[in-house]
């Protein structure tokens, strides 16, 4: 027999899930090689950790960043996946995010590295803070 909180707990994670509309990829890149004739690092095949389900959710501030003399401003963005979500390989950061498909079209195709992994016992999703350089 489920508690009282376990069943609000799974009302709102169903409420939760219902509100993904966007698609995510995840994925790890792959460890570079040293082409030794051109000294280029050549990226090694990327692994995917997880592609299904999120909501992509813009955050209200944006961060300016200086890299030598050009000012880049990085947009950062909550991302929610189904708490039960199973990804191949626990999430790191670093790992890249990929939008695949949303309601805003505008979105998809966008690239974003992984900034934070947020967990807690009473969440309705799992939240992931991401950042996306334009």
């Amino acid at each position: 027999m489920s508690s009282p909180l376990d069943q609000v707990l799974a009302a709102g994670r169903l409420a939760h899930q219902q509100l993904m509309v966007d698609a995510c990829t995840i994925t790890r890149p792959g460890t570079p090689t040293l082409d030794r004739t051109t000294s280029q690092l050549t990226p090694g095949p990327a692994t995917t950790l997880y592609s299904g389900a999120c909501r992509v959710k813009a955050q209200r501030v944006p961060r300016d960043k200086h890299a030598f003399e050009r000012l880049t401003v990085t947009a950062r963005y909550e991302v929610a996946l189904p708490f039960g979500a199973q990804p191949a390989q626990p999430l790191r950061v670093g790992d890249q995010l990929t939008v695949t498909a949303s309601g805003d079209a505008r979105l998809i195709g966008q690239v974003m590295a992984v900034m934070a992994i947020d967990y807690g016992s009473t969440a309705t999703a799992w939240r992931l803070t991401v950042e996306g350089i334009t």
